[in-house]
């Protein structure tokens, strides 16, 4: 069915809707109807809550599957016997320190009064302690060479106790007396053997094996105090303060308390006795706000309070990593240390944060919840579920096996919305509203005086209205508007705010009917550079409309009927704008759900303040990302929804603790050319640092085990010019330092901005051997023999260069008169080639003279001979004639002879021109010669007795035959012509 179709359906069905829910109404009344006058106060003090367990594997902490044994040390780290040595842990960084025998420690305790500080272990034949040298590097040292006399025959150290002055190790077989002042062991083999040993009130107490209870002294000396028949023939195994009692812990008998004056011992009785019989108790602690802490070898941990009533109970199922507890330790931050038969647990039993799991069924993914009746009602992604006990066992509702969104109560009424629609619950039934869609959320309003329940849905909006017996009842659905609406909120306008699941939101306006949508406004975005739809989140804080686009804060102008920025919000709680939901605790307080973190905020003089964030990492199956929600109780105890459970938020109170102090853990200095690193002193200054050591590492220890964000910055002064983050493991390295003074802060920042802690480290980098003394002589000396060298050197390079210099002005001298030489040469030549062009000239002419003379007289001859001839003269004197004309003429060939003696002028021009153009004539040839010779063609004319046009056209003629374009001019192809 499509969308439209199921909007017609839906106004069709609107008209029977009333009806039904009158009838729905009416089936119910008798059921709830004593509930509704008064609302119920309800309580969730039946929920098996538990406090924050934070478990490390074999994997983590790179040791064996067994932990014996736990202390800390004066600076905050934890040390633990392990099956495979000394474990060390400073909240980051774990190290494994090994024994002579490689075997495992099966007992601790850290004297911290010593100096140093000793880090005594017990282990199978042999005992001894840790200590640190000036580089804060663990160094073992045996006692056992101490013992003397002594067979040990498959001794294994199990306790270990200080009484005054003298350390005690403890066997299942004998003890051993250490005095640290005198470096002497004294050794006992009492029989009955010993079991435990406890310190109480100044003295060392034992359980003898299947024996008495007794003081010992100094000296050995044992004094029973009371006899096992008074605790049920049991075994104590741990001894505890009880006011001005002791509290004795037996193994399977529960708790006992004993008058170390009067000596009476009486049973102290708690809710967990009958737990306790069938779990065999290893070992307990007392927390420093009187919670007893009691570590079992089969059922985990139990947790009573002073007043006996059972606080918690953690196993495998519910956060312990294992149920076998081998040893307990509270430290100074009141965190419980469980090592056990497989792995460690810390416990944050002071931590404000408990949760609740509930066993042997998934509830998937918490989207809302409810206390009703003294039952508490989960909404998740798998249906609705109820409390069924005071064990926390929980039992999905008949009817809810879908994607449930919300559940609230009004006046009494519990309404659900789901995947379905929406349902009433009444005696735990599934009374369906006939919805056409899915229940996203739902407000409770007061519209045109009228108090009104706005739900959204998949499509709709629908009211709810009271009836005339003031129960609430599904009214209509709203005409003119349909979209997916997540979230909804209404402001003291009238104003509906219409969150989309995806994108942008609505101000929607209703008409004084209630029936239909009458103004509808929608911002796909907020902030002005934005173009695209964005995912926005609105929600209400102190009674203001406040949106987030994930980026910014927004808020609504009432008087300019716009959305602007929230620069209160903006400043102040930077950092937090993903946040999707607020819940208020109460004027002061408010939950800021975001995306990936619950964050706690504070009101104080109108600026709001982080109190307090905890990501979504640091919980027991956090939710989905931007799926978090927040349940506050009229008593002001928080409820965080949480992935198949929940988590409950109350503000630590009782014993303060200082935060810890911020050491540097090693410093180290690491030549890179021979691949060797020294580690320096860390609590006072170290000695010069050599210059090839100059890549330093520094790692730093900040014991905190409270799982808070905070970060570790430094300042390398004068190297640094900002503060440098350390990386995962708490270290920064400085690689190539120069040499120089150098102070090294560092401190610790949480995530508000605030310092925790700081740290203050001096060193100096040696000088390089090229920059000692000894250096600085041997450079004086060599700069000495380098200047006189150098001065020897310029001194033989001045006078190479004056020889270079007079060799080139000598060089530069001869080539200034060759040059001369060859410009009188070409001088001379350019004019005997001048004289000679002009003599050539004039020879032409006078050839060419010649010629024309020799020409003409036989052109002359000829014309005689013809007039002879023709009578027209007398023959006698025409033969005078004739003789005269040819006494004038030479046999000799003047035209060849001008050709030879052309050709030996001028490279053998004519024969290269008659071999190259054959076609020529010999007035072509006479021509081309005085072309070459330049003479222009008046000239021409006049020698070859040619009209200038006449020359003129010679000229075309040649130009022609010598197939010569109009670009080529004539007299220089001839000149050039070879």
């Amino acid at each position: 069915m499509s969308r439209r179709d199921d909007l017609s359906t839906g106004r069709r069905r609107t008209s029977t809707l009333r009806e039904r829910s009158v009838r729905i109404v009416r089936i119910a009344v008798l059921m709830w109807a004593a509930c509704v006058l008064v609302r119920l106060r309800v309580y969730a003090d039946d929920i098996p809550f538990v406090p924050p367990v934070y478990n490390y594997t074999t994997a983590m902490y790179g040791g064996g599957n067994q932990n014996w044994a736990v202390a800390q040390g004066a600076d905050g780290v934890i040390y633990i016997g392990n099956n495979n040595g000394l474990l060390r842990f400073d909240g980051v960084n774990w190290g494994l320190h090994r024994l002579p025998n490689h075997l495992s420690v099966k007992s601790l305790f850290v004297d911290t009064t010593a100096r140093p500080e000793r880090i005594y272990v017990g282990s199978f034949e042999e005992f001894g302690y840790f200590a640190a040298d000036a580089a804060r590097r663990l160094t073992y040292h045996s006692l056992k060479p101490l013992v003397k006399d002594y067979p040990f025959r498959n001794d294994e150290v199990w306790t270990i106790r200080k009484i005054g002055a003298v350390v005690y190790f403890q066997s299942f077989s004998s003890y051993f007396a250490y005095r640290p002042t005198e470096g002497s062991i004294r050794y006992a083999r009492p029989y009955p053997a010993p079991l435990y040993f406890f310190e109480a009130g100044g003295a060392l107490l034992s359980q003898w094996i299947d024996d008495d209870f007794y003081r010992l002294d100094e000296a050995g000396k044992t004094e029973r105090l009371f006899g096992r028949e008074e605790v049920g023939d049991d075994d104590i195994v741990s001894v505890l303060p009880f006011g001005r009692e002791w509290l004795l812990v037996s193994s399977q008998h529960g708790f006992f308390a004993f008058d170390s004056e009067t000596r009476a011992v009486r049973p102290w009785p708690t809710d967990i006795d009958a737990e306790l019989r069938t779990a065999i108790v290893n070992r307990a602690v007392c927390t420093h706000d009187s919670i007893y802490i009691v570590g079992t070898l089969n059922k985990g941990l139990f947790a009573v309070g002073r007043d006996g009533t059972k606080r918690w109970h953690l196993h495998r199922q519910n956060g312990l990593n294992n149920n076998t507890v081998l040893g307990l330790f509270v430290d100074r931050d009141h965190h419980v240390w469980a090592v056990l038969d497989n792995g460690i647990s810390l416990i944050h039993a002071r931590s404000g944060l408990s949760f609740f799991q509930p066993e042997g069924i998934q509830l998937g993914l918490v989207e809302d919840m409810l206390f009703y009746d003294n039952k508490l009602y989960l909404a998740t992604n798998q249906g609705v579920y109820k409390s069924s006990g005071g064990d926390g066992r929980m039992e999905r509702l008949p009817g809810f096996d879908t994607q449930s969104w919300f559940i609230r109560s009004f006046d009494g009424q519990i309404i659900t919305g789901n995947n379905r629609g929406t349902s009433f619950i009444y005696n735990d039934q599934n009374i369906p509203v006939a919805t056409s869609t899915g229940g996203m959320d739902i407000r409770q309003a007061r519209l045109y005086e009228h108090d009104v329940l706005i739900e959204s849905t998949y499509t709709y909006l629908s009211v709810y209205r009271r009836n005339k017996a003031g129960h609430w009842m599904f009214d209509r659905q709203l005409d003119g508007f349909y979209d997916l609406i997540h979230h909804l909120e209404t402001d003291h306008t009238g104003n509906i705010w219409a969150g989309h699941m995806y994108k942008g939101v609505y101000r929607l306006r209703l008409n004084d009917s209630l029936n239909a949508v009458a103004e509808t406004t929608y911002f796909p975005h907020l902030h002005p550079a934005d173009s695209t739809s964005a995912h926005i989140r609105v929600m209400k804080l102190r009674g203001r409309i406040v949106f987030s686009d994930g980026r910014h804060f927004y808020t609504y102008d009432d008087i300019g009927r716009r959305i602007v920025l929230y620069e209160q919000l903006n400043t102040q709680l930077r950092g937090l704008e993903d946040v999707n939901r607020v819940a208020a605790i109460n004027d002061s307080l408010y939950w800021f759900v975001c995306d990936d973190a619950y964050a706690l905020v504070g009101l104080r003089d109108n600026i709001y303040r982080l109190r307090e964030k905890i990501p979504f990492a640091v919980l027991n199956h956090p939710p989905n990302s931007g799926r978090g929600n927040v349940h506050v109780t009229s008593d002001g105890v928080s409820y965080l929804c949480l992935d198949g459970g929940l988590a409950r938020y109350m503000p630590p109170s009782g014993v303060s603790y200082a935060p810890p102090s911020l050491r540097l853990h090693a410093v180290s200095a690491y030549n890179r050319r021979s691949d060797e690193r020294q580690y320096l002193s860390v609590d006072a200054p170290p000695a010069p640092i050599d210059y090839a050591f100059n890549h330093l590492t520094f790692a730093f220890q900040y014991p905190d085990f409270s799982r808070k964000a905070f970060r570790i910055e430094c300042l390398l002064a004068p190297y640094d010019t900002r503060w440098m983050a350390t990386d995962d493991h708490r270290r920064i390295e400085y690689g190539y330092l120069p040499a120089g003074e150098y102070t090294l802060q560092a401190r610790v920042l949480n995530n508000l901005g605030e310092e925790l802690a700081t740290l203050t480290y001096s060193f100096r980098i040696r000088n390089p051997w090229y920059r000692t003394a000894t250096a600085c002589v041997g450079y004086l000396f060599f700069g000495i023999l380098l200047m006189l060298f150098l001065i020897r050197l310029y001194t033989g390079r001045v006078m190479r260069k004056r020889s270079e210099l007079f060799d080139q002005q000598e060089k530069e001298r001869m080539a200034q008169l060759d040059r001369q030489e060859q410009l009188i040469t070409t001088l001379r030549n350019e004019r005997l080639e001048a004289d000679l062009i002009y003599k050539g000239k004039e020879l032409a002419g006078a050839a060419m003279s010649i010629i024309n003379q020799k020409e003409f007289l036989n052109k002359l001859k000829h014309e005689i001979q013809a007039v002879i001839l023709q009578g027209k003269m007398n023959k006698n004197e025409g033969r005078k004639l004739l003789a005269l004309i040819d006494g004038n003429l030479s046999d000799e060939d003047d035209w060849g002879l001008f050709q030879e003696n052309f050709d030996l002028i001028h490279e053998n021009f004519f024969r290269r021109l008659q071999e190259k153009y054959p076609a020529l004539t010999p007035t072509d040839l006479k021509l081309c010669a005085l072309l070459r010779l330049n003479y222009s063609s008046k000239e021409i004319a006049n020698m070859l007795n040619l009209t200038v046009r006449g020359a003129e056209a010679a000229r075309y003629r040649l130009r022609k035959k010598l197939n010569l374009s109009e670009e080529v001019n004539l007299v220089s192809f001839m000149i050039d012509f070879k």
